[in-house]
């Protein structure tokens, strides 16, 4: 339901369903999405005397930044996040990385679709999670990877500091910048 820039008239009947429908399930659909996109975008919050932000907060109940947000993930994602979000929960972080198995016909997994309704909620939900582990397993070792990029980065960095002339200061600064790097280096490689 898609809120139609020249009828005003709908966003009350918008309002008072999605009190009632965000009430009950707390998540957001892909359809309340583009209509507050549309209602920002057309500014048609003002036909209350109010900025978006007194808007948000007195006629649908949430912080502007929260609606900000929605509108955001719908406009990065498209609706593929929201109908796959009123089947599980899922962050946009964790969207990003199952984002490559989500087609317009629905959710790639183990090389068949899964369509994004409710109908198919059970194998989306199951396959999601599965999807999350997996790319949660591979975004760890690219952590690593860049951890260890950032690293030698750094030791580089440090060669070319220890170089340079320094004050008594400066000199004192940058060995208790050492001792706390050996500090922490050493807690992980005992792993604590």
């Amino acid at each position: 339901m898609t809120v139609d820039l020249k009828d005003a008239v709908d966003i009350d009947t918008w309002l008072s369903r999605r009190r009632v429908v965000g009430a009950l399930s707390g998540r957001c659909s892909a359809e309340d999405a583009e209509s507050l996109r549309a209602i920002r975008t057309g500014k048609l919050y003002r036909q209350w005397r109010l900025t978006w932000h007194d808007f948000c907060r007195k006629r649908v109940g949430m912080d502007r930044s929260l609606a900000d947000g929605i509108i955001r993930n719908l406009e990065e994602f498209g609706p593929a996040f929201f109908h796959i979000g009123s089947v599980v929960r899922i962050s946009p972080q964790t969207f990003r990385r199952i984002q490559s198995f989500v087609t317009e016909s629905g959710l790639s997994y183990e090389g068949r679709i899964i369509p994004l309704d409710g109908a198919h909620a059970d194998h989306l939900a199951a396959a999601v999670n599965d999807l999350r582990k997996r790319t949660a397993q591979t975004d760890s070792a690219g952590r690593l990877r860049r951890a260890q990029r950032s690293l030698k980065n750094a030791l580089s960095n440090l060669e070319t500091v220890t170089t340079m002339e320094m004050d008594l200061l400066e000199r004192q600064a940058l060995q208790a910048t050492f001792q706390h790097a050996m500090e922490k280096l050493g807690r992980l490689s005992c792993g604590k």
